[in-house]
């Protein structure tokens, strides 16, 4: 999606400590806490106010900077994500059984749509698997404790929802539940697209960003 964008724009993306390329194997035990370290990190680019895309628990960091640190945000584009996250139990127990070295990562395709072919689903589980077990766990956890649905009427920047038609983590209704409390919020739908949209359909969740931005 960076190179789609970038042409136009000048996106900018990092890895949050403990995820990705980034060194480590703690995470930051919160979705404030998330938020901080972005505001922080933003504070010391010393750049301009941004459109936030997040996705998934991005997209609760996203929401939780525009409300709470509102001058660094002039939109919000929230992808796949939820205000509150509805976690089944046994998704948290798995990842802990896995963070103490009890079994496996699970290789799943819940995370795409039934329609995304298995070269996609295996390039999504590559990027994942970069982040420690330790850190997986205590991100999920952090999203069982978000909750920020009262608030979702204080937002007050331009905001897209993107939504996978076939996302079963969180479900459209999650989508539809930000654009109808947000105001003014506008909802896209992807088509045959699952939580990991923006791998799965990039150019149509860019396209569907350009057209917000425009």
């Amino acid at each position: 999606m960076l190179d789609l964008l970038a042409p136009q724009h000048s996106p900018l993306a990092f890895d949050y400590p403990g995820h990705g390329r980034s060194s480590g194997t703690e995470s930051l035990k919160s979705v404030s806490a998330y938020s901080d370290f972005a505001y922080a990190f933003w504070k010391k680019l010393g750049v301009r106010p941004a459109v936030l895309i997040g996705h998934s628990m991005g997209g609760a960091v996203a929401l939780d900077l525009a409300l709470r640190h509102p001058d660094m945000v002039e939109g919000l584009v929230l992808t796949c994500t939820a205000a509150k996250f509805s976690i089944p139990p046994e998704r948290l127990q798995t990842w802990r059984q896995v963070m103490l070295g009890r079994m496996p990562q699970p290789f799943t395709k819940e995370a795409c749509s039934p329609k995304t072919p298995m070269a996609i689903v295996q390039e999504g589980w590559a990027e994942q698997i970069k982040t420690d077990p330790r850190v997986r766990y205590f991100d999920l956890v952090a999203c069982t404790e978000i909750d920020l649905r009262d608030k979702l009427g204080d937002v007050r920047v331009p905001t897209l929802v993107l939504a996978g038609q076939d996302d079963v983590i969180t479900p459209l209704a999650q989508s539809e539940e930000l654009r109808d409390r947000i105001p003014g919020a506008k909802l896209t739908v992807i088509p045959e697209a699952g939580h990991w949209l923006p791998l799965e359909k990039p150019q149509e969740a860019c396209d569907a960003i350009r057209a917000f931005f425009s």
